[in-house]
């Protein structure tokens, strides 16, 4: 992982380096020709908007290919499926772009490779399928349930994943509609040709996808105006680009490098890959290999157990021992350190041997016991960074350096701020701060309780333990899922923020101060104790008095937090500033934005300045 994050910087470290020594541009370098080299490459696209939208898109990124390869590369567009799938069985075409089901079938019937999988510009490797209807027709889920042949229904090609096995996995399998007995008639077409019928009004209902929305709203916004969705699938595996197997391995490996580091990088070159890329609604395209489309496979399979027929394609492959130490090694490993953590701390303790009074001890040493706990500890904590160094994309650490072009051109918008509504902006930001503050009193309000049922000096076991789980569901629930049920009861606005921040903040701090009960020393609340006072006034003037200090910083602590956090729930119409700021964000007003991020700048800093007096004065 370490080296495919270094392989994605080497480039653009060698090139610069090169240009600060020479003073020259790094020059091209051509492959050298090998023996096994084929005299070209035919690259098939399975489009369903046919070459006249698509090709213009792809022919930048084949014109990249064939200069890195130095080999020439060909364009065959088709929107048959099976056609393009038999093409490369037959040697025909070499290299392709596939979507999904098409991709699962070249590789079971062409003996095709995945290379790379692609990634939209939002950064989702995935898409829905959908069914469309004419916009204002009135035409809901329920009347496609109705099965009473009053619609004409646009199906997608029999191999289509998102035309045909996706809506009949997800939608009409499970409510056991057979479109052809349902609809008035059924017609076969692609993406494209259904969108179109819809909007003229040929069929009433057809299938499509998130992808194909996107196609029409760019090159034919006035029929995307005309459909509307009234179905999504689950997410379904984005295509990928395949190889045939028996391309030489060095010439699979260029390809995928190739399709890899596209658009990565620094400078113009880089820059330029990535605007060919948004053409295609692409970010990048990310290394796969033929697990990826798992999923297709078991939706196929799902099918044929439902029908009662054998799968065309062929079953999920079993993990292999590779990838199944890679899914289940980390969780092994940690097993095994608690194994030895246990054994050890079972051992009886050596005996201590008999010294002489006057002898120097020798200086203490950490025992066995203890250096199992520290390894299961700390070797379990670097066990999981390194496993899950791929899974948060941190290979990818790269394109924070390549794409600062396009920070530094975005961060431009912000330099000009706007200030001529201050006062209504400071008016917001105030009421942010109310709603941080009357948050945080109820919160310590009711964590003071909680955090003294909670604690083990003082409550018994059979209090502590649901208490404690109490304080766990408050931590949990995120602010925006409580304000939402909070909206919901007592309407938009300031309530509804003031009840979700005094609700997770009661869980946080409850935590906090029950943990300084619990370090607290044991002496005042014997002596108080022993005057005879009761159990609150052994609260009262043996506990209260050692944890208000640090009562007091946590509670001032999470109110600065929670003018933060009160920001954040204006997204759900909880009020204060955090409202205007999402607002300004969704029309692009980035002048008022960068006036918003400066007033709540001031603001935190002004909260922050009070907090230090406020403790100066109460610890």
């Amino acid at each position: 992982m370490i080296r495919a994050l270094f392989g994605r910087l080497a480039p653009a470290l060698v090139a610069a380096l090169a240009v600060l020594t020479t003073g020259l541009p790094v020059a091209a370098q051509t492959a050298p020709a090998r023996p096994d080299a084929p005299e070209k490459l035919v690259f098939s696209i399975l489009s369903a908007e046919g070459q006249a939208s698509s090709g213009p898109l792809w022919e930048p990124l084949l014109d990249d290919l064939e200069r890195d390869l130095g080999i020439p590369v060909e364009t065959r567009f088709g929107s048959n499926y099976s056609v393009l799938v038999e093409a490369m069985a037959a040697d025909q075409t070499q290299i392709g772009w596939f979507s999904a089901l098409p991709a699962v079938q070249a590789i079971d019937r062409a003996g095709a490779e995945v290379v790379a999988r692609t990634v939209d510009v939002e950064g989702k490797d995935s898409y829905t399928s959908s069914l469309i209807v004419r916009r204002g027709s009135g035409i809901t889920i329920a009347d496609i349930e109705r099965c009473d042949r009053s619609l004409d229904f646009g199906l997608g090609d029999a191999q289509s994943t998102s035309g045909t096995l996706a809506p009949m996995t997800y939608f009409f399998s499970p409510r056991n509609i057979d479109p052809r007995s349902c609809f008035a008639t059924v017609r076969s077409a692609n993406h494209q040709a259904n969108s179109f019928a819809i909007a003229n009004g040929l069929v009433d209902v057809a299938t499509s996808n998130s992808v194909n929305t996107v196609f029409l709203t760019r090159q034919n916004p006035e029929i995307a105006k005309q459909i509307e969705t009234i179905w999504e699938s689950p997410p379904i595996p984005e295509s990928g680009i395949l190889v045939r197997g028996s391309l030489p391995r060095w010439l699979k490996a260029d390809i995928a490098e190739f399709f890899t580091g596209y658009g990565q990088g620094f400078g113009p070159e880089a820059e330029r890959q990535r605007r060919v890329l948004e053409g295609l609604n692409y970010s990048q395209f990310r290394a796969a290999d033929n697990s990826y489309l798992n999923p297709i496979r078991e939706m196929k399979a799902d099918q044929a157990r439902r029908e009662g027929t054998a799968s065309d394609v062929a079953p999920p492959e079993s993990p292999g021992v590779l990838q199944m130490v890679r899914q289940w090694g980390p969780f092994g490993f940690i097993g095994l350190l608690a194994l030895f953590a246990v054994l050890t701390n079972l051992r009886p303790a050596p005996a201590p041997t008999a010294r002489d009074a006057a002898e120097v001890p020798p200086p203490p040493k950490k025992s066995m016991a203890s250096w199992s706990l520290d390894l299961l500890l700390w070797g379990g904590l670097a066990v999981i960074l390194i496993a899950s160094f791929g899974r948060v994309d941190m290979p990818n650490l790269g394109n924070l350096f390549s794409n600062g072009e396009n920070m530094r051109n975005y961060g431009r918008d912000f330099l000009s701020p706007d200030f001529s509504d201050w006062k209504l902006l400071v008016g917001q930001m105030w009421l942010t701060v109310q709603i941080a503050l009357w948050g945080t009193f109820l919160a310590v309000f009711l964590a003071v309780p909680l955090s003294l049922m909670a604690s083990r000096n003082l409550a018994p076991a059979w209090l502590v333990w649901p208490v404690r789980r109490v304080m766990d569901l408050l931590r949990s629930i995120p602010d925006l899922v409580s304000a939402t049920l909070f909206i919901v009861a007592v309407g938009l606005g300031p309530l509804a923020g003031v009840l979700a921040i005094g609700l997770n903040t009661a869980g946080v701090l409850a935590k906090l101060f029950s943990e300084a009960v619990e370090s607290i020393d044991n002496g005042p609340i014997d002596g108080v104790k022993a005057t005879g006072a009761g159990r609150l006034h052994e609260i009262a003037w043996g506990v209260i008095p050692q944890v208000a200090p640090l009562w007091t910083s946590f509670a001032l602590y999470r109110f600065e937090s929670n003018s933060r956090a009160a920001t954040v729930l204006g997204l759900i119409g909880a009020g204060g500033i955090g409202q205007v700021l999402f607002e300004s964000l969704q029309a692009f007003d980035y002048n008022t934005v960068s006036t918003i991020a400066i007033i709540i700048i001031v603001a935190v800093t002004l909260i922050d300045m009070l907090s230090q007096v406020m403790r100066k004065r109460l610890l």
